[in-house]
């Protein structure tokens, strides 16, 4: 018999997977429940309502791509690594684009629901910051350690990406993204071509 938080895990999971494959419109308790094949009712014995569910859902699918993240960009210090990385975790995303897509839904829905605004702000916040940190390594030891605004430029960042993701969400064109990739990857290898000479060697 599943535990308690096993069936809460289930439940999440099923919320993102319906969100991504119906739809905002098409996500009620009896559609996640079919996804996850267990009957309607377990749903408001875990969560209040229908919204609350949602929200846990946001949590939890942003957690684990976090984490993931956290892992491949959390050691990176120079531009190029950096491009790449992004780039396989860009396709991770893609090959599995349940994330991407719930969270997408969510962002529409957040229009007529006060607290999944909140809710959808403080995520992307909290992914601004995770940006903002990646930045300051990037530019740590070069001339540009003090002027980069580093919040800003993860605001930035993660702007472009949800941008670019919701017009990929919209029209499933995927072109646009390795467009920017190739565009990134030469002037990353530029940067960190210039950013040698001006970057402490931490051996002498």
């Amino acid at each position: 018999m599943a535990s308690r938080a096993e069936t809460r895990d289930r439940l999440l999971e099923a919320a993102v997977r319906t969100l991504a494959v119906e739809g905002y419109g098409g996500t009620t308790a009896r559609s996640i429940a079919r996804t996850g094949g267990f009957a309607p009712g377990v749903i408001y014995y875990h969560f209040d309502d229908l919204e609350a569910l949602l929200v846990a859902a946001l949590h939890h699918t942003s957690k684990a791509r976090r984490a993931r993240y956290e892992e491949a960009l959390g050691s990176c210090k120079d531009a190029t690594e950096l491009i790449s990385r992004l780039r396989e975790l860009y396709a991770e995303d893609m090959s599995d684009k349940g994330h991407i897509d719930a969270v997408q839904e969510l962002v529409t829905a957040s229009a007529t629901s006060e607290r999944l605004r909140a809710e959808l702000l403080a995520h992307i916040d909290s992914w601004s910051r995770f940006a903002a940190d990646a930045v300051r390594r990037l530019v740590a030891g070069t001339p540009f350690e003090d002027m980069a605004p580093s919040r800003d430029l993860g605001m930035i960042a993660v702007a472009m990406f949800l941008g670019v993701q919701t017009l990929t969400h919209l029209d499933g064109d995927r072109s646009r993204v390795e467009s920017l990739f190739a565009t990134a990857e030469p002037a990353a290898v530029l940067w960190d071509t210039l950013m040698r000479g001006h970057t402490p060697d931490p051996d002498k």
